[in-house]
């Protein structure tokens, strides 16, 4: 039996709740201690009379700086992906994909027309949930990308997922409500498939 709208709406705000619950914890571990050091490194700094261990102390407050700075950029690349809007669908899935698989590389074949604003960060953030929980049980995922060169048509992403995804019937419907479709079969690569055009006057962004 499919879920109910009711369990949609449950399954949304639980995905939200651990997304927030996430970002809160990087803010306050990483980035709070990050910012902790750079002040105690700036009382240091003040009341060293030694030059050699004051610049010591400097070094420390810099790569305490640019650790913060690492850490919200990728808060936000996560909360909002910015390089959609100047990079494209493609780009920005092959970067999503080697921050959350470090060390690996994907190959994406360029679409050859881009996909309205809204249909892009759907098919963005279905690919990043999907991507994020895999990551997260140690699992592996391969992206591939397509897409209709009849711009009335639509372009697809397959993916290959090791691991169970908790938000797969969520994301089904989020791809049901902006046109397209993801389907799941035994034994087969996962198919994303979306239209190129404009998405009705509503948000896309589950997160």
């Amino acid at each position: 039996m499919p879920p109910s709208p009711d369990d949609l709406l449950l399954q949304l705000f639980h995905l939200q709740e651990a997304d927030r619950h996430r970002v809160g914890r990087a803010l306050h571990d990483q980035v709070g201690q990050a910012l902790s050091a750079i002040r105690m490194g700036a009382h240091l700094v003040q009341s060293e009379d030694d030059a050699e261990i004051r610049q010591e102390d400097l070094r420390e407050i810099i790569r305490a700086s640019d650790e913060a700075v690492a850490i919200v950029r990728d808060l936000h690349a996560t909360l909002h992906p910015p390089q959609l809007d100047s990079i494209g669908l493609d780009a920005a899935l092959r970067a999503e994909y080697e921050r959350l698989f470090p060390g690996s590389t994907v190959t994406l074949a360029s679409l050859p027309h881009a996909p309205a604003a809204d249909r892009a960060l759907v098919a963005f953030r279905i690919v990043q949930t999907i991507a994020r929980e895999v990551a997260h049980a140690g699992g592996r995922i391969v992206l591939a990308l397509d897409g209709d060169p009849d711009p009335r048509g639509g372009f697809t992403v397959d993916m290959q997922v090791q691991a169970d995804v908790d938000a797969r019937p969520l994301l089904q419907a989020l791809a049901n409500a902006a046109g397209g479709e993801l389907v799941v079969v035994p034994d087969a690569p996962w198919r994303l498939r979306l239209p190129y055009g404009p998405l009705p006057a509503t948000s896309a962004d589950p997160a």
